[in-house]
C-alpha cells in the first residue's frame, strides 16, 4: 500500500475526545487540536512574543466596543481547536464556551510557519472571515479573506510598508512596519 502523504495515516480526534485527553492528563498543556491532529506547541523566541506585545498594545489603543482581544485562547471550530496569538472575537460571554468563531483571527510566525500557514485552511473552514499571518522570516504579512467552501478565496502577500485595512474590524488598519 503506498500512502501519498502522511496525513492519511492519521486517525483524527474529535474537539470532544480532545478535551477528554486533556483532562485525564494525556494531552500537555501547550498543545492545540488542529483537524483533528493534537500539535505540540512551539516555544515563543523573544522577537515573537515582542511583536505579540507590541500588536496586542496597539489593538488595545483603539479602545473599542466593537469587539474583544483574545490572546492565546482557544477558539472552538469544526474538529479543530487552535490557540491563535490574536482573535478579535465578537462582543459577547464566553464564561461557558470557548468561543466558536473570530472577525479576525492574528497568527506572529517564525519558527512555525509551515503550521502557521496549514491553519488557514482551519480558519477557512470556520469560517473566519480574515485570518493575517505576520511572517517575520519575510517581514510580509499574509492576508486571508473571504472563505468558502473549506479555502480563503483572496490571498494577498504585502510587504512591511503596505497597510492591511480590515473589512471584518472596523477601523482595524496597520502596516508591518509599525510594530518591527
Amino acid at each position: 500500500m503506498k500512502v501519498a502523504n502522511i496525513e492519511e495515516l492519521i486517525f483524527p480526534i474529535t474537539v470532544e475526545a480532545y478535551h477528554l485527553l486533556y483532562e485525564n492528563g494525556l494531552v500537555e498543556e501547550k498543545a492545540e487540536l488542529i483537524e483533528g491532529v493534537i500539535y505540540s506547541k512551539m516555544p515563543k523566541n523573544p522577537i515573537h512574543s515582542e511583536i505579540l506585545r507590541r500588536i496586542m498594545k496597539f489593538l488595545y489603543s483603539m479602545g473599542s466596543d466593537d469587539f474583544l482581544i483574545s490572546s492565546e485562547n482557544p477558539v472552538t471550530l469544526d474538529n479543530s481547536e487552535p490557540e491563535p496569538d490574536i482573535a478579535i472575537l465578537p462582543p459577547g460571554d464566553y464564561s461557558k464556551s470557548h468561543p466558536n468563531s473570530a472577525l479576525l483571527v492574528l497568527e506572529v510566525s517564525n519558527t512555525s510557519l509551515s503550521l502557521d500557514r496549514k491553519k488557514a485552511k482551519t480558519y477557512a473552514k470556520g469560517n473566519i472571515p480574515e485570518y493575517v499571518l505576520v511572517n517575520l522570516i519575510d517581514e510580509k504579512m499574509e492576508i486571508y479573506k473571504y472563505p468558502k467552501e473549506g479555502i480563503y478565496t483572496e490571498i494577498r502577500i504585502l510587504s512591511k510598508e503596505d497597510l492591511f485595512t480590515s473589512q471584518s474590524v472596523k477601523n482595524l488598519s496597520f502596516s508591518l512596519d509599525l510594530f518591527l
